[in-house]
């Protein structure tokens, strides 16, 4: 059973998302509510909820803070916005930060459920024999047979910050207190690839993910894993793939 949590600084909106969503039929349970980002922070250390559904204006904490402290320490946590229309551009900007969806308020009966199940279903159970042609296609180093603790450093960046548009190898640097040449060199000897050539892989690997829901856009995991301009998206990911974004969403690797 998927947990849910539920924030709004409205608590009749509160009690209609809980009372008029049908949660048992979508394998869920609402585990906890909260009126705004410091309730909903305190919560979250309570109940570990896998799903946040959260409005973006809130008092004391907005929504976009919200999620971008629960997705720095639930990685794994995923959180749909309900915004209204004259926030709906800030909302779309979210993706970049990790959110997995949002919806514009009123939404329609349905489509709260419809959100949900494509989150639940994101990253489905591949077979084992995918995976592993995945990894031949587009191999990453595993942080475990890595031994340098720099270059460990470096990998756990990576994964934390590669959706963002302005990565860069001397914010990398900065963050672990050395210079861009030192850890541009030991991550090379560890890895055999340069850090911008890894953070590609990592990206279009992310990127492969995503593609697996049929619902999701092109452009939208674009945004989600570091791309402004989709037509560079586009050639990076048939470059590394064999095939176009569009083509591996409908047929995979086959």
């Amino acid at each position: 059973m998927t947990s849910v949590m539920i924030v709004d600084d409205e608590k009749y909106v509160r009690m209609g998302i809980k009372e008029e969503t049908d949660w048992a039929l979508i394998g869920c349970e609402v585990v906890a509510e909260a009126a705004n980002g410091e309730e909903a922070l305190a919560k979250a250390e309570e109940t570990r909820p896998d799903l946040v559904i959260s409005d973006i204006r809130m008092p004391k904490m907005d929504g976009i803070e919200l999620a971008e402290k629960l997705i720095e320490k639930y990685p794994a946590i995923k959180v749909i916005f309900l915004t209204a229309y004259n926030e709906f551009e800030y909302a779309r900007q979210a993706v970049r930060i990790g959110v997995s969806d949002y919806l514009l308020k009123p939404f329609k009966d349905g489509e709260l459920e419809a959100s949900v199940q494509r989150l639940l279903h994101l990253h489905p159970n591949t077979p084992a024999s995918v995976v592993e042609l995945e990894n031949t296609l587009i191999p990453l180093k595993d942080k475990a047979d890595i031994a340098n603790r720099y270059v460990q450093t470096a990998l756990t960046y990576i994964e934390e910050h590669y959706a963002d548009l302005d990565f860069s190898i001397g914010k990398l640097a900065d963050s672990m207190g050395v210079s861009e040449g030192h850890i541009s060199r030991l991550f090379k000897s560890e890895t055999d690839v340069g850090i911008n050539n890894y953070l590609t892989r990592y990206r279009i690997r992310k990127a492969m993910d995503y593609l697996k829901d049929v619902q999701v856009k092109v452009y939208e995991v674009a945004e989600k894993v570091g791309y402004q301009d989709i037509a560079y998206f586009s050639n990076t990911f048939k470059k590394l793939v064999g095939k176009s974004p569009s083509d591996y969403q409908t047929k995979g690797l086959e």
